[in-house]
């Protein structure tokens, strides 16, 4: 069984070991920016991020599992894969607690007003601010009630939120209050103190937030976005910002991605942007190892896989 990994995550040597002494044979292609070369596309079990927009499916003759570094398919080109009969594991779980956190502090970030106190500690300039907001007590609503949405209400629920989900049924999930479905977005925004998007980017969620549905919250709300970028319409929500809708962003991702150095968005004075970087932390690469080794095992002893798509 041979098992190609390329970039994503750089497994230690020792853990390369553990998936050879499975009876693998482990190559790794340390580049997702040029192909495969021919005498390694005969991998049975491919680990990637974003190899295949590279490459086609095709190109792999022998391929039985893919096992993606990503949580969101929305790069993956899944119909292809299983027309050809291959197995399609996503990350899903990895990320979530690190991007959890992320929501957390961003949104404590504008309630306290950090951006204000780091700039007045450069002045040296001695001034109390007593317009804080309290996260206490806030209605939090979680576009997406997956594994990220999950560990946002969690922590939110400690701070002793009121916390509410969307998803595609309005199915009761733990850790919220009350579930919506999508068809019910106008009636579930306006509660909202905070949005927070932690929904896949499909055709229906591209734009979701636009210029009528940013309108329908209230103008004291703060976004969070940890989903993609293009979940947002972006010159709408600018527009929002700017006239006084709205109390504050939080971006992670964007519709662009490098986002341009001269971007506006970089200096809006109502957004912290980051770059897509609230997935990262120290320990998400022995989650990602341990997910990939168990789902490995998994396979050669033809037991259930984690996170398989259908």
């Amino acid at each position: 069984m041979k098992v190609l990994i390329t970039r994503g995550y750089h497994f230690k040597e020792e853990q390369l070991k553990q998936i050879e002494a499975l009876g693998c044979q482990v190559v790794v292609w340390h580049t997702e920016e040029e192909p495969v070369p021919p005498e390694h596309r005969d991998a049975d079990i491919l680990i990637n991020y974003q190899m295949l927009k590279r490459m086609k499916v095709s190109d792999f003759n022998n391929l039985k599992l893919i096992q993606m570094t990503s949580a969101g398919l929305d790069h993956v080109p899944v119909e292809e894969i299983r027309r050809r009969g291959v197995q399609l594991c996503n990350a899903r779980g990895i990320y979530s607690i690190p991007m959890a956190e992320w929501v957390v502090l961003k949104v404590l970030e504008i309630y306290k007003k950090t951006r204000e106190f780091e700039t007045r500690q450069r002045r040296g300039e001695w001034k109390q601010e007593r317009s804080i907001e309290e996260l206490y007590g806030k209605t939090v609503g979680i576009l997406g009630t997956g594994s990220i949405g999950t560990e946002v209400a969690k922590r939110m629920q400690a701070f002793g939120c009121r916390v509410i989900g969307l998803n595609t049924r309005g199915a009761a999930v733990p850790f919220f209050e009350q579930c919506y479905g999508t068809t019910d977005l106008n009636i579930f925004l306006p509660l909202c103190d905070v949005v927070v998007l932690t929904l896949p980017l499909t055709e229906d969620t591209r734009h979701l937030l636009n210029e009528e549905t940013l309108g329908l919250m209230k103008a004291s709300a703060v976004l969070v976005n940890v989903s993609r970028g293009a979940v947002v319409e972006e010159k709408a929500l600018v527009h929002h910002l700017d006239r006084g809708h709205l109390l504050a962003a939080a971006l992670d991702v964007f519709q662009t991605e490098p986002l341009p150095a001269g971007h506006p968005l970089w200096k809006h004075p109502k957004i912290l942007a980051t770059p897509h970087n609230s997935f990262f932390s120290t320990t998400v690469k022995n989650r990602m190892f341990q997910l990939a080794y168990d789902n490995i095992k998994a396979y050669l002893e033809e037991k259930p896989l984690t996170n398989r798509q259908p």
